[in-house]
């Protein structure tokens, strides 16, 4: 029986009308082989290869009386035409168009009723300065977080996609195992109580590693700042700090990605360092214009994988650190260097906690009871009033470096396409793709309409910051794609 574990379940908790709980990503592929149909090509790749991916055949089944988490069980019928959507983009076919029907998908929950995935391939996308010639498409994918968390859907994609233009031959499907497995009323009771009493057992076999794991959060905060209160002041409010309502709002960018690495080595800092500094510097820029720029740096939340290499299961594993990101510094350098030492700080926080980091939990009637919190701060004005605990997400998914192709269309960029709650009403994460760095901006439309200011002021600063490091270095431009992301985008705004 493959019950849903704590944090898996949570996703489905959270969502509501106003927060649905996908991860998605905007592929955009060049042209199909001559006289054929891009929607049909791809829809029979992804058909054939439907078998390789267990998670595209499960779907929930809950527990008598929602006492535990639900389980997964093989869905009966995947039904083709819910789950392979079809849209062509009327003339001209610009990105801006293409980006007013991911910004309105987005905004969709997935049915629950059926596997929580579903992709739309959309036809008739042409911008010939971002490359894209007549005849291109685009890729939308939707997958809900409940099912897989940011490396489980590069794992998926990796199965779907091709190294080479020539597709490869799918698996036999005696290779992949589904399971069959539908559990009854009784077999459900006895998991969901055997699973509360091993909670309460695993809890009392851990209480040495969490009195160790306390120690050494005082300890590092004695150490780091002087007091334990000063790691535990709640985040500056700012506008992304509300109730957020159903409407999404999509910006992009892409940077190279071996000039923010020589930038980290010039400076003995991270990869993930300079992107917290860059943004940091863009809502910096951002709230400055808006006059409404706090005095105390804004807190990034960053999530952090805890996935095995080669683990290419489908649940979460993932823990989440805060960390400060400079927005109350000026000076690029300056910013980078503050940010780099925030995130020590909050890296040897995270591992004093890691090996106690709660992986799963189990109550009585968790899945009510954590719904009705949910519903309860999406029908108030809860959230806008409590303290915040982040301002923003910001999340760096390692990406494939070498080119992918869907139906013989080699994929031109991969832009992720996340999760805004309420609370944290923007979230910016990124993805590396062949040489670069693609970054994908999803915000509640009504909290921050023009996404894509912040998305071009990624840019700028990440010009300053090199500008002010690599001083005298021969560097290549930014790739032409992302000044025109810039150009369309921005109009739509």
């Amino acid at each position: 029986m493959r019950k849903l574990s704590g944090i898996d379940a949570t996703f489905l908790y959270m969502e509501t009308n106003e927060t649905p709980m996908h991860i998605s990503s905007l592929l955009l592929c060049e042209p199909a082989q001559k006289g054929e149909s891009s929607y049909e090509a791809l829809k029979a790749q992804i058909v054939e290869r439907l078998h390789e991916i267990p998670s595209f055949h499960r779907k929930l089944k809950h527990t008598p009386f929602y006492i535990d988490h639900p389980v997964w069980v093989e869905a009966e019928i995947v039904d083709l035409d819910y789950h392979i959507k079809h849209a062509r983009l009327p003339d001209p076919g610009n990105l801006d168009q293409l980006r007013m029907i991911v910004q309105g998908l987005h905004s969709v929950p997935l049915d629950r009723e059926r596997p929580l995935w579903q992709f739309t391939i959309i036809e008739g996308v042409h911008d010939p300065e971002f490359g894209l010639k007549e005849g291109s498409f685009a890729l939308y994918t939707k997958a809900h977080h409940a099912s897989f968390d940011g490396g489980a859907g590069v794992s998926a994609m990796d199965i779907l996609s091709d190294r080479e233009p020539t597709p490869r031959p799918p698996l036999p499907s005696n290779q992949v195992r589904l399971s069959k497995e539908d559990p009854g009323f009784f077999e459900l009771i006895g998991g969901a109580y055997g699973k509360f009493v091993q909670q309460q057992y695993d809890m009392l076999k851990m209480s040495p590693a969490y009195v160790k794991a306390l120690r050494k959060v005082v300890q590092n905060s004695i150490e780091d700042s002087g007091s334990l209160l000063d790691n535990l002041k709640p985040a500056p409010k700012t506008r992304f700090n509300v109730r957020i309502q159903k409407q999404r709002a999509f910006g992009a960018r892409t940077l190279p990605i071996k000039e923010v690495i020589a930038i980290a080595k010039a400076t003995n800092t991270t990869l993930n360092d300079v992107v917290l500094a860059i943004c940091g510097g863009a809502l910096r820029s951002y709230l400055l214009r808006h006059d409404e720029l706090p005095n105390r740096g804004l807190v990034a939340v960053v999530p952090v994988s805890l996935r095995e290499v080669g683990d290419k299961s489908g649940a979460n594993q993932v823990a989440s650190m805060n960390c400060e990101i400079g927005t109350d510094i000026a000076e690029p350098l300056a910013r980078l260097k503050a940010v780099n030492a925030n995130a020590k700080r909050a890296k040897k926080g995270l591992a004093a906690i890691k090996d106690i980091f709660p992986k799963d939990y189990s109550f009585f009637g968790a899945p009510v009871m954590v719904s009705a919190m949910a519903q309860v701060t999406s029908r108030t004005k809860l959230v806008d009033y409590m303290p915040a605990a982040m301002n923003v997400a910001i999340s760096n998914v390692p990406g494939s470096r070498r080119p992918m192709y869907f139906a013989g269309s080699k994929v031109i960029s991969n832009f992720p396409v996340s999760i805004a709650t309420h609370g944290c009403a923007l979230n910016i994460t990124l993805t590396s793709y062949m040489d670069r760095l693609e970054f994908g901006l999803v915000a509640c439309k009504i909290a921050v309409p023009d996404v894509q200011d912040i998305a071009d002021d990624i840019l700028a600063e990440f010009k300053l910051l090199k500008k002010v490091v690599l001083k005298g270095t021969n560097k290549k431009p930014v790739t032409k794609p992302a000044n025109a992301v810039k150009k369309t985008v921005k109009k739509a705004s």
